[in-house]
């Protein structure tokens, strides 16, 4: 189950000794990725924009600093516009000496170097530690691209997503339209698991997710955060939480998901068998497991202390909201909203401006709570 990469009650857990990571990072970049800068200027492809140094030796009048331009050819004394994209720096030597042997030197000796590498770029976006645009300097891995960035940042998940998208002129996020996507780990990458070692192109957008993680409260023995590393169903969720409480009523457990649009999502989850929904549901990123008792209510959103509460403490909307600690400063007290089922199955939300309450002393503006409500404070528009 991975459980001891998972971390309950303090928080969604990150990718464990990230410091360890850096460091194995920085050796598996000296033993494989660090033999490539030789071997990079022979197989480079010239393009736009890259900065040459050409030296004539003996002839210093004609050793310079050259600037590919757009059309990819660059001038150069005595011969006029050199063709260089596409070619590697040895090509063009040959070129060079070609071209200046013919009518104005005996054996010219020529060497070509990219003094600044221009028109290959890889975008290194999300957690990483230094994320942003970086050259391609020639043959390039994925974890030398990592390294240049700085490696995975702490809030980094465990998997590295791969954007080609050749025609793009910028970063691409996942999700494009015409993108080719590829998912590494990236546990197994800086394991040393080469065959997560792709190749990169120029163009091509490496984006680092956070963390992703779902919440389990109410009656377990381990309510917390939990953190996705795999796909985890319903039922496994149960467990990594240690399993439902005496107290707990698993018929009425609540999936609560939130819909592309932003508005809430809930999911009755009848808990009591081994049901096929609970061994097959998978949960999302942001997902919050419910799991009552018969006399619990829960407090989610923009307050102080979400999570569950007896309902013996509280009677009403607001009294829920003072045992939660209060609402926050981002909440919006006049949208809050309480997810009813009934005994029959149905769900009712009853939406109440608890501002009235609390600013206008109308008390008859409160909601009486019955057991497994559920109070959403939502976030303020301003």
């Amino acid at each position: 189950m991975g459980g001891e990469d998972r971390q309950g009650k303090g928080g969604v857990s990150v990718l464990p000794g990230v410091l360890a990571a850096l460091v194995l990072l920085t050796l598996l970049v000296l033993s494989y990725g660090l033999a490539l800068p030789a071997e990079a200027q022979k197989e480079y492809r010239i393009g736009p924009k890259d900065v040459l140094k050409i030296t004539v030796w003996g002839h210093e009048d004609l050793t310079r600093m050259a600037v590919v331009s757009a059309d990819g050819a660059f001038p150069f004394p005595l011969i006029g516009d050199v063709p260089a994209a596409g070619l590697t720096p040895s090509q063009l030597e040959a070129r060079l000496k070609e071209m200046l042997g013919k009518d104005y030197l005996v054996d010219p000796q020529v060497s070509v170097a990219v003094q600044e590498y221009r028109s290959q770029r890889v975008f290194v976006l999300g957690e990483a530690e230094k994320p942003g645009t970086y050259p391609l300097t020639g043959q390039a891995t994925m974890l030398d691209m990592l390294s240049q960035a700085g490696g995975p940042g702490k809030n980094a998940g465990h998997q590295v997503i791969l954007v080609r998208f050749p025609k793009s002129e910028g970063p691409v996020l996942p999700g494009v339209t015409g993108a080719t996507t590829l998912r590494i780990n990236l546990r197994k990458l800086l394991d040393g698991d080469f065959s997560e070692n792709v190749l990169v192109q120029d163009g091509d957008t490496i984006f680092i997710p956070k963390v992703t993680g779902f919440f389990v409260l109410g009656e377990v023995r381990k309510p917390g955060a939990y953190s996705i590393d795999k796909d985890t169903t319903i039922l496994e969720a149960i467990i990594l939480a240690g399993g439902f409480t005496e107290r707990a009523a698993p018929s009425g457990t609540k999936l609560l998901r939130k819909r592309i649009d932003g508005t809430q999502e809930t999911i009755e989850v009848d808990l009591s068998g081994v049901a096929l929904r609970a061994r097959e549901t998978l949960l999302s990123d942001g997902d919050t497991l419910l799991i009552p008792a018969g006399n619990t209510f829960y407090v989610l959103g923009e307050v102080m202390k979400p999570g569950a509460y007896q309902l013996d403490h509280a009677s009403s909307a607001i009294e829920g909201i003072a045992l939660a600690g209060g609402f926050s400063p981002k909440a919006a007290p006049n949208r809050t909203k309480i997810i009813r089922t009934h005994k029959d199955g149905r769900q009712e939300t009853i939406v109440v401006d608890l501002n009235e309450v609390i600013k206008r002393g109308r008390k008859d503006k409160d909601v009486t709570l019955a057991p497994n409500d559920v109070i959403i404070v939502p976030e303020s528009f301003f």
